[in-house]
Order: C-alpha cells, then structure tokens, then sequence
C-alpha cells in the first residue's frame, strides 16, 4: 500500500498555515496509519484502525502537534485515538488491494517474469549460434581469389577464436588447488544474520534503508565485542515482539532501530578488570616477605641511589610474581 502525497499539497492554505515540524509529524502518522491499515488487511487483530499516544510520542510528536492538526481538519478522534482525513488536494487515500488483487498481481507479475526469462534465453541462444565461417571462407576465396591462404586463415581464426571446434564456449582455465577465492556468499556475514533474525522490515536490497542499514551494522560490529551485544540485543527484541510486549506495528526499520534503540536492548558492556602489577610495597609480597623481614638489613636510601637489602628483597619478590602472572596469561 502508497501514501501518496498530492504534488499541490504545498499550495494548500491549511498546509501553509502549520508549523513544518507538524507537517512532518503529519506525513510520518500517516504512514504509520497506512501500515497498520496495510498489515490489518491481512490479520484483522494486527491493527485498530486508528493510532494512539504511544504511536504520537513513538513519531516524536506532541499533543499541541495533534491538536493543530484536528483543528486544520487533517486529523480527527476514532474509537479512542485518531486517524487522517484524507483530504483533496493534499493527499489520497490509500486503497486497501483485495486478496482477489492481489493473486491477480501475483500471475501477472509471475507471468512477466517467464516471459522476461524467455526473452532472455532466446537472446542468448542467438548470440551463441555458430559463424559460418566455412561458406563466408568460399564466397571470399571466389570473389577475391587473388588473396593470400595465410590471409583467409587470419580472418577465419579472427570471426572464431572464442569458438571450439565443437562449437561450445571454451571452459574458463581451473584454478590451482588451495588459491580459491572465498564467494560473498560463503563469507561471514554479520549483515544477513542481523536481518534475518530483525522481527521488522529491512528494505528493498540496494536500497537507502538496506544500505543505511548494513553500513551501520559495519559501523557497530568493527569491535567484536559490540558485534556480540548487537546480536543479544537483537534477539532480545524479537524476543519482545514475540511475547507481544512490543506491538508489530511499532518496529521501525532495522536502520532506525540500529540508529535509535539497539543499545537499550543490548547487555552492559562488560569492564575488563585491569590487571594488578606487584611492587616491592603491595600486600601479595608483604604477605610473603613480612615473616622473613628481621632476615634483612634496613640500612639504605634510595634517593641517594643505595637501597636497602630489604627493598632489594621485596622488589625481586614483586618480580617474579609479575613473570609468573604473565605466564599464566599466556598459557590462557
């Protein structure tokens, strides 16, 4: 289903006389209502007929905005929330396609697509017939009879070369094993999985909202640590649609919701714990070095560049607890 917007909407005095930001509003509650209009086609349950305050606020409108809106005569209340007065000369109202339309749609755009795969076939078919080579050989030799032989065999092998002599495409060369590039398709693709678990409509591939999507879904997954809160967090939402705790008419495109919501649904960012370094005055090598402290002379200074046996002690303790941590980190 189109809104479609009257090219003289822009003349009209009720148009003139609003705000632009409520005009937006306008055109963007509008199409939510053609959606749910759309999608109620389908499953009666699946859309009131109307929207409400949560859809305003949803559309960042405000009850001020509406009210303009009801007072220019492009908004009015139904069963509880509001709807658009399609009016003339400012827009048309959508037409809801009958189930009957739509299978009539489908065959024909079924039968446009065979018909479209015909051509195509038969285009390729005559591209790929043979050059008679041999006849256009005989008429030259006859008309041109002084012509050289090694003249006639350059022109035959130039009208043939991508021809054998079975008259079939030569076979591309083979790769040599083990330098096989990796297809698109057999390539990780942390777009597609994002997509196809999303409970909401992605857009028409190459698109400004497929595109606007996938570049912000390469934006984010540059850090695999946010590529794995983005995919909870678009499991949780699915989650949530699913239950029913976020109605189906409210999910936005998946480039919306990357721009707006993911975050809020995604876990906390886990805080990597910083790594303690040992000194020869931290408690790990108190707790080791204090019972053996009488063992050791005091007597130093270690501004005047002579330190005591005792710190000398403590330091070599604090390093080796520091090799043995980053043994342990390596053998991780």
């Amino acid at each position: 289903m189109w809104f479609i917007i009257d090219d003289q909407m822009a003349d009209d005095r009720r148009i003139r006389r609003l705000p632009l930001a409520t005009v937006g509003l306008w055109v963007k509650l509008c199409v939510i209502h053609s959606k749910g209009v759309s999608m109620q086609a389908k499953d009666p349950a699946a859309y009131p007929g109307h929207f409400d305050k949560l859809d305003l606020k949803d559309a960042g409108g405000t009850m001020k905005q509406l009210q303009q809106l009801i007072d220019s005569g492009l908004m009015e209340e139904h069963d509880g929330g509001w709807r658009p007065v399609y009016a003339e000369g400012i827009c048309r109202e959508p037409r809801v396609l009958t189930e009957e339309q739509r299978e009539a749609r489908r065959k024909a755009g079924s039968k446009g697509g065979r018909r479209k795969a015909a051509n195509q076939k038969a285009k390729q078919a005559s591209g790929d017939l043979p050059e008679n080579s041999q006849a256009n050989g005989e008429q030259n030799g006859s008309e041109t009879g002084s012509k050289p032989s090694s003249k006639l065999l350059e022109d035959s092998q130039a009208k043939t070369w991508h021809k054998t002599d079975t008259d079939t495409d030569i076979p591309s060369p083979t790769p040599p094993a083990g330098t096989a590039k990796q297809t698109v398709s057999e390539a990780p693709d942390a777009f597609a999985a994002i997509a196809e678990t999303y409970p909401g409509t992605i857009g028409a591939k190459g698109r400004k909202a497929e595109r606007e999507a996938r570049d912000l879904v390469e934006t984010i997954t540059e850090n695999p640590v946010q590529l794995a809160r983005l995919q909870s967090a678009v499991r949780r939402y699915r989650r949530a649609v699913n239950d029913g705790h976020v109605p189906q008419r409210q999910v936005p495109r998946l480039a919306t919701w990357l721009r707006d919501q993911w975050e809020t649904w995604a876990p906390e960012p886990i805080t990597p714990t910083r790594q303690h370094k040992h000194t020869w005055n931290c408690e790990h090598v108190h707790q080791l070095m204090d019972p053996h402290e009488d063992e050791y002379d005091h007597t130093g200074s270690l501004r005047e560049g002579k330190p005591s046996k005792w710190y000398l002690a403590c330091q070599a303790c604090a390093d080796e607890l520091n090799n043995q941590q980053e043994t342990s980190k390596e053998k991780q």
